[in-house]
């Protein structure tokens, strides 16, 4: 039996930051994860870290949402260059410095230029660093010909398999691969043969804390799901975009890219995500993403495409 100060579910991103800041705070800790390391919500997620800029162009701006988040950028580039109080992620790969957020032409939003909706956003001051303009001779050519307006977020997008890695290294003596179920006996927690006695627990594991809750005494309700139908766009004539298409106070398509050989790969999430989430079939998600596509950048040529879609569920507190 192994005593610990604290022990951690879940070997996502969420799950090794607790575990850094518990032993760089000096804690005893360790983490169990009971498949690969990322393998639920981070491998769905996008790599955007947020600073609040979408949530300000909603219909109702969400200011709390922009409140809890807006250091967000700041703490990550912190860690991406090795420096500060939270942990070292100078391993990890940024996809690009910055995210875009555009509006389509043809939109209900097609009047912001008009109505100076930015120019309102910028001056509230919640947002800690300001959007700025992109000239349309810099707009990304997947969007060229049907963008209305472009601006540029500093909201770095990283590659989170290897934001993963880079967490995990310091900490490989600490991470604890296991089968088995977990089983809470008074103050002992075991997976089959191995033992912890920890005096707390921190669950960071998704979707499987509505289990790990049960399993203690606790309920569910303070965890909401999401379940989304991610869809991944592959093909030599794709060219790598990151950003948001913001529609009707909506994120209507998020779009960040990776290179494999001589292609790019789309990743697209948002709006879409949610709708597809409740086709019966993964041919269907694929239909409705083509679809959504075509409506919201006409012209994409997705003839030499491959698309694939994958199921995920958001857990949220």
């Amino acid at each position: 039996m192994t005593d610990l100060d604290v022990l951690v579910f879940g070997g996502g991103v969420a799950g090794l930051w607790a575990l850094d800041a518990l032993r760089r705070s000096g804690w005893n800790a360790a983490l169990v994860e009971a498949g690969a390391l990322g393998s639920g919500q981070t491998v769905a997620s996008q790599g955007i870290i947020h600073g609040g800029g979408k949530y300000m162009l909603l219909e109702q701006a969400d200011g709390a949402a922009v409140e809890a988040i807006r250091g967000m950028p700041a703490r990550w580039l912190d860690a991406l260059a090795g420096r500060g109080a939270g942990p070292d992620l100078s391993a990890a790969r940024i996809l690009s410095p910055g995210c875009l957020l555009w509006v389509p032409r043809g939109s209900t939003l097609a009047n912001l230029k008009e109505r100076g909706l930015m120019a309102i956003v910028v001056g509230t001051g919640m947002l800690a660093a300001k959007p700025v303009e992109v000239s349309d001779d810099q707009w990304p050519a997947a969007i060229r010909a049907s963008a209305l307006k472009v601006w540029s977020m500093p909201e770095p997008v990283l590659d989170p398999g290897s934001v993963v890695e880079a967490l995990a290294a310091a900490h490989r003596g600490r991470v604890f691969a296991v089968a088995e179920r977990p089983r809470f006996e008074g103050e002992a927690v075991r997976f089959g043969s191995l033992v912890f006695r920890p005096r707390a627990v921190v669950f960071a594991a998704g979707e499987g804390n509505g289990e790990l809750s049960r399993a203690v005494g606790c309920g569910e309700e303070l965890m909401q799901r999401r379940p989304l139908a991610m869809t991944l766009l592959r093909g030599p004539a794709l060219s790598p975009l990151y950003g948001h298409c913001v529609v009707g106070g909506k994120t209507r398509i998020t779009v960040t890219s990776a290179q494999v050989g001589s292609e790019t790969v789309w990743s697209i999430g948002g709006e879409v995500a949610e709708k597809c989430a409740a086709a019966p079939e993964d041919g269907a998600v694929r239909t409705e993403a083509a679809a959504e596509l075509r409506r919201w950048i006409p012209g994409l040529d997705l003839s030499a495409c491959r698309i694939a879609t994958f199921r995920a569920v958001r857990a949220e507190a």
